[in-house]
């Protein structure tokens, strides 16, 4: 089933294919999105690359068979040079990096002929960031992340504006938790963005990569010298000022369990700011607790998930009714679900 929204991604400068857990087909995801734009006039829009390791024929982990990817002339792909001397078709290079990766320097190239590649990027932001502006010199209009096991962060909506997310059954073979915890999941991603504040206090939020820091009602902005939540038995006191209705905590790093257990404990309690949902790292339960209080969670900005695909097959062969499931993800998340290979 080709999800509507493959037409949409060239709306967007640049899109991040990311998974819940390995093996939930991203890739299958990735391969059917290629194939669609395989046109000269489509797949010249696209630019392509992996903060992994992505199209190679059997995985390392469980040794079974993937699938691998196709490309088509006129795409940009990005890949280490050991992954380009091995590549099954013809490409024109672009660039050659001066840095080093495990697998040699970062080879950006133009599809001459449709064959297969193994794509392996940069897997820091300022790299991606990097391959973004160039990928668009080159006169890509959509640049595509392929996304990693355990690297979500590396789909921040300061990194890619749009996103698609994978999940399934090897993420959970129980259906209700399956659809339980992406929906979860899915919230997450789509909290509301912080209108509180100006640019200029907006981009002083976004600059910060450390500390807890108070803000007003008025927008105002207080460095409370707390450099990281793990000190933040030490700091109580200066917490306090802000336990409050109509005052906010920006933090300026990951959110935790013990944190909102923290502020839970208090009998009021500010509504928290985080750059976006890739700081989140809090159980549903932390949460729900957190929340009954009426306090809430913001973010200074919110990925535009583009669509949600599903594979109901685990890697061991277990498979969850594709249907069945769909169905309920889709009442979850209140957004249509595709099954790729259903």
């Amino acid at each position: 089933m080709v999800p509507a929204f493959f037409d949409q991604i060239t709306r967007y400068e640049s899109l991040s294919v990311v998974g819940m857990a390995k093996n939930v087909g991203k890739t299958v995801c990735l391969r059917a999105l290629l194939h669609h734009y395989r046109e000269p006039e489509k797949a010249a829009m696209l630019a392509v690359t992996s903060i992994g390791t992505d199209g190679e024929s059997t995985d390392i982990v469980y040794k079974t068979a993937k699938p691998e990817l196709d490309f088509y002339p006129g795409m940009v792909v990005q890949t280490a040079e050991n992954y380009f001397f091995k590549r099954h078709l013809s490409a024109e290079i672009l660039d050659v990096s001066r840095e080093n990766t495990a697998c040699g320097r970062l080879v950006t190239a133009r599809v001459k002929t449709p064959g297969k590649l193994i794509l392996s990027g940069y897997a820091y932001t300022q790299g991606l960031r990097e391959y973004i502006r160039q990928v668009h010199a080159f006169g890509a209009r959509t640049a595509i992340i392929d996304g990693a096991l355990s690297r979500m962060s590396l789909a921040s909506p300061f990194v890619s504006r749009a996103m698609i997310l994978c999940t399934g059954a090897a993420f959970s073979k129980n259906m209700e938790e399956l659809v339980r915890q992406t929906a979860f999941r899915h919230s997450l991603m789509n909290m509301p963005v912080f209108g509180l504040l100006d640019q200029t206090r907006r981009t002083l939020l976004e600059s910060l990569k450390t500390g807890v820091h108070g803000v007003d009602a008025d927008g105002r902005i207080e460095d409370l010298a707390i450099p990281s939540l793990l000190q933040i038995d030490k700091h109580r006191q200066k917490i306090e000022p802000y336990c409050r209705n109509g005052a906010f905590l920006y933090i300026a790093g990951l959110v935790n369990d013990p944190f909102l257990d923290f502020l839970s404990a208090r009998k009021q309690r500010p509504d928290l700011i985080v750059s976006d949902f890739t700081k989140f790292f809090f159980s549903e339960a932390a949460y729900r607790k957190f929340l009954r209080s009426g306090s809430r969670v913001w973010v200074l900005q919110q990925p535009h998930i583009l669509g949600v695909c599903v594979n109901p097959t685990s890697p061991d062969g277990y498979r969850l009714d594709s249907a069945e499931l769909r169905e309920k993800m889709a009442e979850a998340l209140q957004t249509e679900v595709y099954d790729i290979l259903g």
